[in-house]
């Protein structure tokens, strides 16, 4: 029987499914082999930027999580969203915004100042030829004087123009082939420092002049930097702007209406909840001038009903972040637990108290709590779990089918169970409190290493009393610092003579032969912790969230 055409496709295709060969090959064409073919001729120069640095990766990945709870970005709560401080260009607009973290101020200025130098000195011999020029290529440009980092977009097949786009800036430029040079490896150090967004909610059919220029405005007053929510996880993204002093302020509410009309879509403000209590909290009682947008042009029956007087039950959906060194008052702690050198949990007398009597109060609760629903199973949900016959508070770390890991945040412990015996907390004063440690690093050693780690351990065993002096500079959590014995000794000090008289070279970067050998393997099994361990984060960027179900 003959076959037509498509007949004859499905069939080659079925084969090529079929076809245990998974040879590699090349196609010597497309922009993605030129560029690689530049990156292997001309090591010394950086051909492309890395992707997906610049958001931190929680943010990102608490986005997905809630887009896959709520479905549509517009359903989600704002509250459940983290708050990053960013820097707004000023060629941005509602619908094309250009953000860079505020983390990058400093790189920025570095990396400006010291591309200046070095082109003034090179630029001569960088100049890239024509065969050269091909999209997606990272170089540097000139733009009057100053020379940027920048992407080559589009490159006309004949003139002397090209478009470029300017990573650092978040937009594009026309400059001439002869104001484009290669970029040096050791500037392609540091991400692309700009991302892609729009406002959340603000489409460009309700754009008008009045309400661009009042965006503007709004730029200029905040001096151009906000607190910014990443509500989606792929570029271009959509973001709430809030106040850089008040988290759930949007500023932004005036672009989400029509030009002439009603409030556009429910779902781009807060919630109705979550505005009156923002509104209860603040001694807000005038809702004519609210632009929370949680005003409805229906009146609420319920709320007219004397005879509707009871309380609905809230849960804990997010602890609070740990409390800094700085923010207690007694510099004397007890080691909890030793990760790394950059990663090590303490408490104090006063915390394991409270501990106790938030583990008193779970137990009389016992009988109340119910099941987590499946909604909530995400990164960072607060939750509870029996470990070793007491319930104690957990965070959700991880998903593992029927399985949650879980990390016990007030030891520090990470632990398993089945999602069946994982049970919501509710909103209770002892429930709701930070979670009680609080976490340092050791200044003086500058990277994490294995050998080191394990003599650490050694000298400060889970129970140890020290004394911990923070490093007047550092005011992140981990808080940098030196940790000493309660007799005063370094443990900086202690560690260093171990690991002279033990003749340990930290620096070796030799390759070791494997030796199949299971008693070398169970020596290194601890190993990963150092580098796959997302704990730290749910210490360090959690919220107190509390909601229904």
């Amino acid at each position: 029987m003959d076959l037509t055409w498509k007949q004859k496709m499905a069939e080659k295709e079925k084969a090529a499914k079929l076809n245990k060969c998974r040879d590699l090959v090349e196609v010597a064409t497309g922009s993605d082999w030129q560029i690689r073919r530049l990156m292997e001729v001309f090591p010394e120069y950086l051909w492309k930027y890395t992707d997906g640095l610049t958001v931190p990766a929680y943010v990102l990945t608490i986005a997905e999580q809630l887009r896959a709870e709520f479905g549509d970005v517009n359903d989600i709560p704002t509250d459940l969203l983290p708050c990053e401080y960013f820097r707004i260009m000023k060629h941005s607009m509602p619908t094309e915004l250009a953000l860079q973290p505020k983390r990058f101020d400093r790189a920025q200025e570095q990396v400006s100042e010291k591309m200046q130098k070095y082109y003034e000195k090179n630029e001569s011999r960088l100049l890239i030829p024509d065969d050269q020029l091909i999209p997606r290529i990272a170089c540097a440009v000139r733009i009057g004087e100053i020379w940027y980092r920048g992407k080559v977009e589009n490159v006309p097949n004949c003139g002397i123009w090209l478009y470029v786009y300017l990573v650092d800036m978040g937009t594009c430029r026309q400059v001439t082939k002869n104001d484009v040079r290669r970029l040096a490896l050791h500037f392609g150090h540091y991400p692309p420092m700009v991302i892609r967004a729009s406002v959340r909610g603000a489409a460009i059919q309700r754009m008008d002049m009045g309400k661009i220029d009042k965006f503007r405005e709004l730029l200029s007053d905040l001096n151009y930097i906000a607190r910014c929510q990443i509500t989606t996880s792929s570029e271009p993204y959509l973001v709430n702007i809030c106040h850089p002093t008040y988290e759930f302020k949007n500023m932004c509410s005036f672009l989400l209406t029509p030009p002439h009309g009603l409030p556009s879509e429910e779902g781009v403000w807060l919630p109705k909840q979550i505005a009156r209590d923002l509104e209860r909290e603040n001694g807000v009682e005038n809702r004519e001038a609210d632009d929370s947008g949680a005003d409805s042009e229906f009146d609420d029956e319920e709320e007219d009903n004397e005879g509707w007087n009871f309380v609905e039950q809230k849960y804990l959906r997010s602890f609070p972040p740990a409390n800094k060194v700085t923010r207690l008052f007694d510099n004397h702690f007890q080691v909890e637990r030793i990760d790394n050198e950059r990663l090590i949990y303490l408490t104090n007398q006063n915390m394991r108290e409270i501990r106790v009597e938030i583990e008193n109060s779970l137990r009389r609760e016992e009988d109340k709590l119910v099941p987590l629903p499946p909604a909530w199973i995400a990164f960072g949900t607060a939750c509870a779990v029996s470990h070793e016959g007491v319930l104690k508070r957990a965070a959700i770390s991880g998903i593992r089918g029927a399985h949650l890991d879980l990390l016990l945040v007030d030891y520090a412990l990470n632990t398993t169970s089945p999602v069946s015996k994982v049970f919501s907390l509710p909103s209770e004063e002892f429930l709701c409190l930070e979670p009680q440690l609080t976490l340092v690093s050791l200044s003086a050693f500058p990277f994490v290493h294995f050998s080191r780690v394990q003599i650490l351990r050694q000298i400060l065993p889970p129970g140890t009393p020290i004394v911990f002096h923070r490093d007047q500079k550092s005011k992140e959590i981990p808080t940098k610092g030196a940790i000493c014995l309660t007799d005063n000794v370094s443990v900086d000090d202690l560690v260093s003579e171990q690991i002279s008289a033990k003749h340990i070279d930290l620096d070796c970067l030799a390759l070791v032969p494997v030796q199949n050998s299971a008693e070398v393997l169970a020596n290194h099994v601890n190993i990963n912790f150092m580098y796959s361990y997302r704990c730290p984060v749910i210490y360090k960027k959690s919220k107190l969230v509390t909601s229904q179900f």
